[in-house]
């Protein structure tokens, strides 16, 4: 029997990652799909083969009766659907931000492990081949111990110009995107930090948004991140640009499309080495003595492809008896980071971050 889901929103987040890592999956079903918009329902039935769409939640949940559900509606609404799927018995596959509480996410993980229902939350970067390779490698010791992270993003995209919930948002950048870097942080360190200090500058007024975002945090034994999130720079567009320094060698991830030629020197080899290529993707390396070495490229971009890994992992705990509520858990505490994040730059204080 496949396993049946329910696609709840069925906007640009399902037409460009929840269907096509849905179509991916042997086994698994769309069972129905639900969006207010008329055309919206039209048109992804059509390009998705989805037999059976509504125009709300309730209706898929008391008709089509699937297994879970995916949910890509805006934010807001999260906690409402979230809590009418798992009084109805039915697992939740959550795309981010998770909540727009801490409050409202803890209210709805301990209503998972209450009915014994699994809940995850989309942060699917992990999942992407060059992100999931570094961690392998760092687990087998190849590079030695992780002990600082640097994180920045670049490009000219204020709220204004987005086209749909994202454009009035006030805690933008931070909330909307930056979950995805702090889990990173996270993943590799295999640990939450400690402090948080966030400075969010008002440097357009026009705006009125964190659109430019420093952030430090501090993590247990002596490791550090840093995060540099620039929604109104004028350079070449840098999508998510990663250094994670090692005892034995500095790594470099990059998430977008990646095309480079230089020529550089090596002063312990003394002598001149050429780089390029090109990927749409992503790509990590490592940089030993100032020599870099590529251990991971991804031709095309994966957020779709790692949503479907992230999937596959979420239908095996389906058949668990005891369903985890460990990534529900985590992904809570992501987002107490950014909301502890918003507070330190309210008051210009170090947020020391209280343990579960």
């Amino acid at each position: 029997m496949p396993v049946r889901a329910g696609v709840v929103g069925l906007g640009g987040v399902a037409d460009r990652i929840h269907l096509p890592a849905c179509a991916a999956i042997p086994g698994l079903e769309i069972a129905a799909g639900a969006d207010p918009n008329p055309q919206t329902r039209q048109a992804m039935a059509t390009k998705f083969g989805i037999r059976e769409t509504y125009a709300g939640f309730e209706e898929l949940l008391a008709k089509a009766k699937p297994d879970f559900i995916i949910l890509g509606t805006p934010p807001g609404s999260h906690y409402e659907i979230c809590r009418q799927a798992l009084e109805a018995g039915v697992h939740v596959f959550c795309e981010k931000p998770f909540m727009p509480t801490v409050e409202e996410a803890t209210t709805i993980v301990e209503l998972a492990r209450a009915k014994n229902l699994l809940l995850r939350v989309n942060n699917q970067y992990r999942y992407m081949t060059y992100y999931a390779e570094t961690k392998r490698r760092l687990e087998q010791g190849e590079f030695g111990r992780p002990f600082y992270i640097q994180c920045w993003q670049q490009m000219f995209h204020p709220p204004g110009k987005e086209t749909n919930w994202r454009s009035s948002l006030k805690q933008y950048t931070l909330f909307e995107f930056g979950t995805h870097a702090l889990d990173l942080a996270c993943f590799f360190f295999d640990a939450l930090p400690d402090t948080v200090n966030v400075f969010t500058p008002q440097v357009r007024p026009e705006f009125d948004a964190d659109v430019l975002v420093n952030a430090t945090l501090r993590f247990p034994a002596e490791r550090l991140a840093t995060f540099s999130f620039n929604r109104v720079s004028h350079a070449p567009e840098k999508y998510l640009e990663m250094r994670i320094d090692c005892e034995k060698a500095s790594l470099r991830i990059s998430l977008g499309g990646v095309a480079r030629v230089s020529i550089d020197w090596a002063k312990n080899s003394r002598r001149f080495y050429l780089k390029h290529g090109f990927v749409r993707g992503g790509q990590a390396r490592a940089e030993i003595n100032g020599v870099p070495h590529t251990y991971c490229n991804s031709p095309k971009p994966e957020f779709a492809a790692a949503t479907a890994e992230h999937l596959k992992l979420f239908l095996k705990q389906m058949e668990l008896p005891v369903r985890p509520t460990d990534a529900a858990e985590h992904a809570r505490d992501v987002l107490s980071l950014v909301f502890a994040g918003y507070e330190s730059a309210n008051t210009g204080e170090t947020v020391r971050l209280a343990r579960p």
